[in-house]
């Protein structure tokens, strides 16, 4: 079987489908508990909002602001490199084994590489056939899914 090796590497798992959407769970390395989700859209959110906590992969859009926020004292500090702050996650819980976890309609490890051009790109691995593909948006991802779903 083909296996992604990653800091960010994920588990989506596919537990219902209907004609129009799907629903299941996201599982990382750093937390036992599941991230559910109830639509594609949902999944999307929810891994957007994982990937701003680690702060990796780095967003390439940010809401901007014009309120200027400095530490006490006018004190100038350079913000933590994102993909550190990853790093030090990893370092402090010990990742664990993500291959155990499956989903009862299909299961895909997701390894996000970039999120450029208000998308991502990375490859993800169908991993109950063992078909790996590239992509190079979240929309590719999501027919990925949707394609998987259509053959189970």
């Amino acid at each position: 079987m083909g296996k992604l090796f990653g800091i960010d590497l994920v588990c989506v798992a596919i537990d219902d489908k209907t004609e129009e959407d799907f629903k299941g769970s996201i599982f990382t390395q750093y937390s036992e508990s599941a991230v559910k989700f109830d639509s594609s859209k949902d999944m999307l959110n929810k891994l957007d909002e994982i990937y701003d906590d680690w702060g990796f992969p780095e967003a390439s859009d940010k809401a901007r602001s014009f309120i200027a926020r400095r530490p006490a004292g006018n004190q100038r500090s350079m913000p933590m490199d994102p993909k550190k702050r990853l790093v030090n996650m990893a370092k402090e819980r010990k990742p664990r084994d993500i291959s155990g976890e499956k989903g009862k309609k299909a299961s895909f490890y997701v390894l996000t590489e970039m999120r450029q051009h208000a998308s991502w790109q990375g490859r993800a691995i169908w991993i109950e056939k063992d078909k790996e593909i590239e992509f190079k948006s979240a929309l590719e991802l999501l027919f990925f899914i949707d394609d998987a779903l259509n053959t189970v």
